[in-house]
């Protein structure tokens, strides 16, 4: 069944927003051999994905994810594609609980490394978060605490039938950009970093049309998929349905350069201490990248106007000690749901 389609990209065809989806569909429902997808997934990597293909396949893993349903509206994912290879701390995961200290609802959707030692799930267990609740306690979290942890294999069992093709390629594929389209909660508000500077456009204009209230997708000028305090950072902004695309520079935000090795981070449990120690109002180079993405979490999130108010009240949320206390907060509430 997947073969027509295959046929089609293999031309170097652009599949149109349905083929997108019914082909996703066929995959996601098992009903594709991992030759078939293999070959589908590389065909689509040398063509090159359009806007209207990511759309529909977001749109069908929607459609089988577990699907959560919160009280609290506005919600904003902090999740990014990782795969930049740069060996960083957990930069969006610690933004993600200074957001929640500022009154943001933040529905994070995560997953262990795959490039790295330590992605938001690693990072979570290593600070005592459980991360395997069921769905409809992590509902809770969001709405009770203002910060809940969906770990994306529990919620996307249907991606099992991509597994194996995906590791034998040994590439990026589609699916890399995929996840962070897929929040189970359908947050309406994205801080989404991309390991390829090439698609900030591409993938804002797919949040637009799948929905999204407001988004950043944003990469940094040194690979980051993340916002920089050392270099400009590319940002393409979803806002009324329209894509901006501008840069930042943190010079102009008052960020002094950092040395390169300021962002690194190491295991789950050396990430963690970076983690605790911003939390916990230690000031240096770590501290300025949470903040300043932070910041852009808000504006995305409609608490800030500008990056100057965002950083603002995103150093106001660690200082005062919120940000800490969401970290607490969660941890407690997860240890006494757990499944």
């Amino acid at each position: 069944m997947l073969k027509k389609f295959l046929a089609i990209v293999v031309n170097k065809t652009d599949l149109t927003r349905e083929e997108a989806k019914e082909s996703m569909d066929i995959i996601m429902s098992g009903k594709a051999s991992e030759g078939q997808i293999g070959a589908f997934l590389a065909a689509l990597r040398v063509k090159g994905e359009v806007v209207e293909e990511i759309t529909g396949f977001a749109e069908t893993m929607r459609a089988h994810a577990e699907k959560i349903s919160c009280k609290n509206h506005g919600l904003i994912d902090t999740c990014g594609t990782g795969g930049d290879s740069k060996g960083t701390f957990n930069i969006s995961t610690t933004a993600a609980f200074v957001l929640a200290g500022a009154g943001v609802s933040v529905a994070k959707h995560g997953n262990r490394g795959a490039t790295s030692p330590c992605g938001s799930a690693d990072l979570l267990e290593a600070l005592g978060v459980r991360i395997t609740l069921a769905p409809e306690i992590v509902a809770q979290s969001i709405d009770k605490i203002g910060i809940g942890f969906m770990y994306a294999p529990a919620f996307h069992g249907a991606m099992k039938y991509a597994a194996k093709p995906r590791r034998d390629l040994g590439f990026r594929t589609v699916f890399n950009i995929l996840g962070p389209l897929t929040n189970p909660a359908g947050a309406e508000c994205q801080l989404m970093g991309i390991y390829d500077g090439r698609m900030t456009t591409t993938i804002a204009e797919t949040l637009a049309a799948l929905g999204s209230k407001r988004a950043m997708v944003v990469h940094s000028h040194d690979g980051m998929d993340e916002i920089s305090t050392a270099v400009p950072t590319t940002i393409s902004e979803v806002k009324g349905g329209d894509v901006h695309t501008y840069q930042i520079d943190p010079e102009k935000l008052g960020f002094v350069k950092p040395p390169r090795e300021a962002y690194l981070g190491g295991s789950a449990l050396e990430n963690a201490k970076i983690t605790l120690d911003i939390l916990q109002g230690q000031k240096g180079f770590k501290r300025d990248i949470v903040l300043l993405n932070a910041a852009a979490g808000l504006i995305v999130s409609g608490k800030a106007e500008s990056f100057p108010e965002g950083l603002e009240l995103a150093a106001s949320s660690i200082d005062c000690g919120a940000a800490l206390a969401k970290l607490e907060e969660l941890k407690k509430f997860s240890v006494v749901h757990e499944r």
